[in-house]
């Protein structure tokens, strides 16, 4: 359905925040939640089952507002030719199509939790917006090594505190980081708080915890974690059996991991993907490793590997920058428009925490980011 086809109507009203919440009735058999964000130029992010986001143009943030309203199927289709000058049958086709895509990623969640396009001329998944789509949540620069941190580590309250200013601003995903985040006590607090909210949670470690003792790997996905992204060294002591144990399991995983100069790893991240990786991330591990970096990730596209972008980086004790003058396809034009909030609550941009913009604990996102 084209933009062009939009008649001017008066009863789509935005709240101030922009962000309306939807569960299922209790009757129906699939139980989903649905939490929509509308941007200012009424285009929209649509979470669904706080897994899976879809980026909505105009019309499909229109329809998935009614849906959001509790209007029946037939009720949206009367508000909907109020609103737009089409044919009733092609509006009808568009809703089969656009609930189909909804009830597609309901019932196979095990999928990427990130932006995708929709039947109604989706916008550009790269289109820049004022606020991001996600924040990285780095609760500690402390790893599995440092006992201590350099940093005023905030509360758990205040984290939580944090993640609602981020959840009210309509931000609709939160990658917990460290450090190592698995160091904090009250991680799985974290993730629970962040589901009951309806947020797309993920985590990324290189613990080995997580395939080493399987009752603590299902505490975190009982918790609602929602994708993982897990570092590991090819050239280390991971074997595929170890890492098979989470793959088997009902989680969107993505593996990432350096690049060295000598590196040949296109068979073995082929591998993996066979063997129930979702996705791959990785990085050139020192300057003169750029080449292999940039071949590889020509070998994997070429394979349509799905290899995951705009990651972020560790915080660590002795923190550098230096990576970001590496070959990364992580790397993009739109890198401004991801932030880390750091272990005090300082955010900054993604990939340079020593350039913090002001404190979250103490001001709200519209406060922090010029749009």
């Amino acid at each position: 359905m084209s933009e062009s086809e939009i008649a001017p109507s008066n009863d789509f009203q935005v709240s101030s925040s922009g962000f309306y919440s939807y569960h299922s009735p209790e009757d129906e058999a699939r139980q989903y939640r649905l939490h929509l964000r509308i941007l200012p130029d009424q285009s929209g992010i649509l979470i669904i089952n706080a897994q899976s986001t879809l980026r909505l143009n105009q019309t499909a943030t229109y329809l998935a507002w009614l849906k959001i309203q509790g209007k029946s199927e037939t009720e949206i289709v009367e508000e909907a030719l109020k609103r737009y000058q089409v044919d009733k049958e092609n509006l009808i086709s568009d809703m089969q199509k656009f609930n189909l895509q909804i009830l597609n990623i309901i019932n196979n969640p095990d999928q990427a939790p990130f932006i995708t396009g929709t039947d109604f001329d989706s916008e550009s998944t790269e289109r820049a917006s004022g606020l991001p789509l996600r924040v990285n949540l780095c609760l500690t620069d402390r790893d599995e090594t440092h006992a201590y941190s350099k940093s005023e580590e905030l509360s758990t309250e205040s984290w939580k505190e944090i993640i609602q200013k981020t959840y009210d601003a309509g931000i609709p995903q939160g990658i917990f980081m460290g450090g190592e985040p698995v160091t904090h006590p009250d991680l799985i607090e974290l993730l629970e708080f962040t589901e009951a909210l309806g947020m797309v949670s993920g985590l990324l470690t290189s613990t080995n915890k997580l395939y080493e003792d399987e009752s603590y790997l299902d505490r975190i996905l009982e918790s609602g974690l929602d994708h993982l992204i897990l570092e590991v060294d090819p050239e280390g002591e991971q074997i595929s059996n170890q890492l098979q144990k989470i793959f088997d399991k009902d989680l969107f995983t993505c593996i990432r991991f350096p690049v060295y100069p000598n590196s040949n790893l296109a068979e073995w991240a082929i591998e993996l993907v066979k063997n129930g990786c979702n996705a791959l991330s990785f990085y050139a591990a020192t300057l003169d490793a750029n080449d292999r970096s940039a071949l590889l990730n020509q070998q994997l596209t070429a394979q349509n590997i799905l290899i995951e972008h705009d990651l972020p980086f560790s915080v660590k004790h002795a923190q550098s920058d230096q990576h970001i003058a590496l070959f990364s396809p992580e790397i993009s034009p739109f890198e401004s428009n991801l932030y880390t909030v750091l272990p005090d609550g300082m955010l900054c941009p993604q990939d340079f925490t020593a350039k913090p913009i002001g404190s979250l604990l103490s001001s709200n996102w519209n406060e922090l980011i010029v749009k």
